[in-house]
Protein backbone atom coordinates (compact mmCIF):
# COMPACT_ATOMS: atom_id res chain seq x y z
CA UNK A 1 0.00 0.00 0.00
CA UNK A 2 2.54 2.24 1.09
CA UNK A 3 4.69 1.50 -2.66
CA UNK A 4 1.70 1.97 -4.47
CA UNK A 5 0.94 5.78 -2.98
CA UNK A 6 4.68 6.70 -3.59
CA UNK A 7 4.06 5.62 -6.96
CA UNK A 8 1.22 7.78 -7.34
CA UNK A 9 2.97 10.69 -5.78
CA UNK A 10 5.92 10.49 -8.13
CA UNK A 11 3.26 10.08 -10.91
CA UNK A 12 1.83 13.25 -10.24
CA UNK A 13 4.56 15.16 -9.61
CA UNK A 14 5.75 14.25 -13.32
CA UNK A 15 2.46 15.11 -14.57
CA UNK A 16 3.16 18.98 -13.02
CA UNK A 17 6.54 18.82 -14.01
CA UNK A 18 5.57 17.82 -17.29
CA UNK A 19 2.36 20.32 -17.41
CA UNK A 20 5.02 23.25 -16.08
CA UNK A 21 7.32 22.45 -19.00
CA UNK A 22 4.64 22.45 -21.56
CA UNK A 23 3.79 25.92 -19.99
CA UNK A 24 6.99 27.35 -20.38
CA UNK A 25 7.76 26.35 -23.80
CA UNK A 26 4.26 27.55 -24.98
CA UNK A 27 4.93 31.25 -22.43
CA UNK A 28 8.50 31.15 -24.51
CA UNK A 29 7.16 30.19 -28.07
CA UNK A 30 4.67 33.21 -27.64
CA UNK A 31 7.44 35.57 -26.68
CA UNK A 32 9.48 34.85 -29.75
CA UNK A 33 6.53 35.36 -32.01
CA UNK A 34 5.40 38.79 -30.45
CA UNK A 35 9.37 39.78 -30.76
CA UNK A 36 8.89 39.04 -34.44
CA UNK A 37 6.02 41.02 -34.94
CA UNK A 38 7.55 43.73 -33.06
CA UNK A 39 10.52 43.83 -35.47
CA UNK A 40 9.24 45.15 -38.54
CA UNK A 41 11.83 42.86 -40.66
CA UNK A 42 11.96 43.37 -44.79
CA UNK A 43 10.64 40.13 -45.79
CA UNK A 44 11.04 40.59 -49.70
CA UNK A 45 14.74 39.91 -51.07
CA UNK A 46 14.17 41.91 -54.02
CA UNK A 47 12.67 45.27 -52.18
CA UNK A 48 15.90 44.47 -50.29
CA UNK A 49 18.52 44.69 -52.89
CA UNK A 50 16.63 47.99 -54.55
CA UNK A 51 16.85 49.83 -50.94
CA UNK A 52 20.56 48.94 -50.91
CA UNK A 53 21.81 49.05 -54.94
CA UNK A 54 23.68 51.75 -56.49
CA UNK A 55 23.00 53.86 -52.98
CA UNK A 56 25.41 54.96 -50.11
CA UNK A 57 24.91 54.83 -46.38
CA UNK A 58 24.95 56.96 -44.19
CA UNK A 59 24.62 55.61 -40.02
CA UNK A 60 25.85 54.80 -36.68
CA UNK A 61 26.67 51.62 -34.65
CA UNK A 62 25.23 51.28 -31.26
CA UNK A 63 28.93 52.51 -29.86
CA UNK A 64 28.57 55.72 -31.68
CA UNK A 65 30.81 55.24 -34.48
CA UNK A 66 29.93 56.97 -37.73
CA UNK A 67 30.13 54.28 -41.02
CA UNK A 68 29.57 55.47 -44.67
CA UNK A 69 28.95 52.38 -46.71
CA UNK A 70 28.34 52.10 -50.69
CA UNK A 71 26.61 49.28 -52.39
CA UNK A 72 27.29 49.04 -56.48
CA UNK A 73 24.74 47.54 -58.55
CA UNK A 74 27.12 45.20 -59.66
CA UNK A 75 28.03 43.71 -55.92
CA UNK A 76 30.58 45.46 -54.89
CA UNK A 77 30.79 47.55 -51.95
CA UNK A 78 32.81 49.83 -49.96
CA UNK A 79 32.75 50.62 -46.41
CA UNK A 80 34.32 53.21 -43.91
CA UNK A 81 34.30 53.42 -40.48
CA UNK A 82 36.61 56.03 -38.40
CA UNK A 83 39.43 56.95 -41.08
CA UNK A 84 39.61 53.05 -42.28
CA UNK A 85 38.22 52.03 -45.74
CA UNK A 86 37.67 48.41 -47.13
CA UNK A 87 36.53 47.00 -50.21
CA UNK A 88 34.37 44.19 -50.07
CA UNK A 89 31.15 42.72 -51.77
CA UNK A 90 27.61 42.44 -50.85
CA UNK A 91 24.30 40.62 -52.01
CA UNK A 92 21.63 38.97 -50.62
CA UNK A 93 20.64 35.56 -48.82
CA UNK A 94 17.73 34.09 -46.60
CA UNK A 95 18.34 33.08 -43.52
CA UNK A 96 18.59 28.92 -43.63
CA UNK A 97 17.32 28.56 -39.89
CA UNK A 98 15.72 30.29 -37.35
CA UNK A 99 18.05 33.12 -35.54
CA UNK A 100 16.67 34.38 -32.60
CA UNK A 101 13.59 36.87 -33.22
CA UNK A 102 13.98 35.96 -37.05
CA UNK A 103 12.73 32.64 -38.76
CA UNK A 104 13.93 30.98 -41.86
CA UNK A 105 13.26 32.23 -45.30
CA UNK A 106 13.97 36.02 -43.52
CA UNK A 107 16.08 37.70 -46.76
CA UNK A 108 19.35 39.52 -45.33
CA UNK A 109 22.11 41.51 -46.58
CA UNK A 110 25.59 39.84 -45.97
CA UNK A 111 29.37 41.51 -46.82
CA UNK A 112 32.53 40.25 -47.01
CA UNK A 113 35.53 42.37 -46.65
CA UNK A 114 39.01 41.24 -46.94
CA UNK A 115 40.62 42.84 -44.94
CA UNK A 116 38.31 42.48 -41.73
CA UNK A 117 37.47 38.93 -41.76
CA UNK A 118 39.75 37.13 -44.62
CA UNK A 119 39.17 33.50 -44.04
CA UNK A 120 36.11 34.03 -41.49
CA UNK A 121 32.15 33.60 -42.29
CA UNK A 122 30.54 36.89 -43.93
CA UNK A 123 28.92 39.38 -42.11
CA UNK A 124 24.65 39.10 -42.34
CA UNK A 125 22.28 41.09 -41.19
CA UNK A 126 18.41 41.57 -41.13
CA UNK A 127 17.29 44.62 -42.41
CA UNK A 128 13.82 46.09 -40.79
CA UNK A 129 12.42 50.10 -40.43
CA UNK A 130 10.90 52.68 -42.13
CA UNK A 131 12.88 54.56 -45.21
CA UNK A 132 15.93 56.62 -44.37
CA UNK A 133 15.29 55.15 -40.68
CA UNK A 134 16.50 51.48 -41.27
CA UNK A 135 17.91 48.86 -38.62
CA UNK A 136 20.60 46.46 -39.34
CA UNK A 137 20.45 43.24 -36.98
CA UNK A 138 23.33 40.98 -37.18
CA UNK A 139 22.11 37.23 -38.37
CA UNK A 140 25.29 35.79 -36.13
CA UNK A 141 26.69 34.99 -33.09
CA UNK A 142 24.26 35.26 -30.14
CA UNK A 143 20.90 34.13 -31.14
CA UNK A 144 19.50 36.32 -27.77
CA UNK A 145 20.93 39.60 -28.99
CA UNK A 146 19.23 39.52 -32.48
CA UNK A 147 16.49 41.91 -31.58
CA UNK A 148 18.89 44.46 -30.84
CA UNK A 149 19.83 46.32 -33.97
CA UNK A 150 23.61 46.96 -34.11
CA UNK A 151 23.72 49.52 -37.31
CA UNK A 152 21.09 52.18 -37.39
CA UNK A 153 20.35 54.38 -40.51
CA UNK A 154 21.25 58.41 -40.64
CA UNK A 155 20.26 58.55 -44.46
CA UNK A 156 21.06 57.58 -47.72
CA UNK A 157 22.71 59.44 -50.41
CA UNK A 158 21.81 58.64 -54.02
CA UNK A 159 25.38 56.56 -56.06
CA UNK A 160 28.76 56.38 -54.44
CA UNK A 161 28.41 59.94 -52.75
CA UNK A 162 31.86 60.02 -51.21
CA UNK A 163 33.59 58.81 -53.71
CA UNK A 164 34.56 55.31 -51.76
CA UNK A 165 36.89 53.38 -53.27
CA UNK A 166 35.87 49.54 -54.48
CA UNK A 167 39.17 48.18 -54.95
CA UNK A 168 41.37 49.45 -52.09
CA UNK A 169 41.77 48.88 -48.24
CA UNK A 170 43.45 50.61 -45.87
CA UNK A 171 43.75 53.16 -42.68
CA UNK A 172 45.88 56.38 -43.15
CA UNK A 173 49.27 56.30 -41.14
CA UNK A 174 49.08 58.56 -37.60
Amino acid sequence: MARQRTTTRRARALRAAFATLVLAAAFLLDATAAARADVDVIRDPARLRDMLAGRTLYGRYLNGDAVAEYYAPDGKAAYRQRQCLYAGRWWIERLTADFGIFEAGTPTVCFQYRALNPDGPPFCFAVSGTAGAERFYGTSGAPEYSGIPTLLTDHWAEGNAEPLSLEGDGCPSV
